[in-house]
């Protein structure tokens, strides 16, 4: 049951990250580009890192879970994709363009006592998805404004959904577990998405025109940078945290 639950989790949420050029109705494959680059997280994060994130491949042991030992397992400069998201925000002149919903249903996952990914980013009309894959009882809530919820205490193998309608910030607790701590955004549009465990990531098939970008990590948005995207090209942007 965990195994099908884990598998379904990666695919639903690589899903729920593709972007298609049929988003953007009366538009040709010759008026879009792309975005790519790599991010690169160098600051020390290991208050963070205790007891859930993933070092090379794996997830710290219980003997690294304090700030001193977290902190000696991580390389000089590294990237946590489930803590990472870039998405774009389209000027004026392109946010009725690319304004979109979706009916798709995503998984934030419960287990280990954590959130996972820690991040989750969806587009508006989403379903997100809760089951709770720990031996113990969980209890998901928001007090966040786009989207205020409590989804009172459920069992291992049980699960409770939400909708997401309305664009934000929804920040996600457990009300027995004071740690667990996960971020939904809401966007009002598909281009966005995650690095792979390189650092390296990119939106294809965006419609020309201005945009901005936004890099988040963990708890908070990083950078925000003005890009314009041109017909038939891949522009870069690099961040480094």
């Amino acid at each position: 049951m965990k195994m099908f639950l884990r598998i379904k989790i990666f695919l639903v949420l690589l899903g729920s990250i593709s972007v298609t050029m049929s988003s953007v109705p009366g538009q040709t494959a010759e008026d879009f580009g792309a975005i790519r680059g790599q991010i690169i997280i160098t600051r020390n994060d290991s208050s963070e890192l205790m007891g859930r994130q993933r070092i090379s491949g794996r997830y710290l042991s219980r003997a690294e879970r304090s700030p001193e030992s977290a902190a000696s397992v991580l390389p000089e400069r590294y990237t946590i994709p489930e803590k990472t998201v870039i998405y774009l925000e389209p000027d004026e002149s392109m946010h009725n363009r690319i304004v979109s919903r979706s009916s798709a249903r995503v998984i934030l996952d419960q287990r280990d006592l954590m959130f996972y990914p820690h991040v989750l980013p969806v587009q508006q009309g989403t379903t997100v998805v809760f089951p709770n894959n720990d031996d113990v009882y969980h209890n998901v809530f928001s007090y966040s404004k786009p989207r205020q919820f409590d989804l009172g205490r459920y069992p291992q193998g049980q699960f409770r959904t939400v909708r997401f309608d309305t664009p934000g910030i929804v920040r996600i607790y457990c009300d027995i577990h004071a740690h667990m701590n996960a971020v939904i955004l809401v966007l009002d549009n598909p281009f966005f998405t995650s690095p792979d465990e390189s650092g390296n990531y990119s939106i294809p098939d965006v419609p020309a025109g201005r945009y901005t970008v936004h890099f988040w990590y963990g708890r908070n948005l990083v950078e925000s940078r003005e890009i314009e995207v041109r017909t038939g090209t891949a522009s870069t942007i690099n961040f480094v945290y």
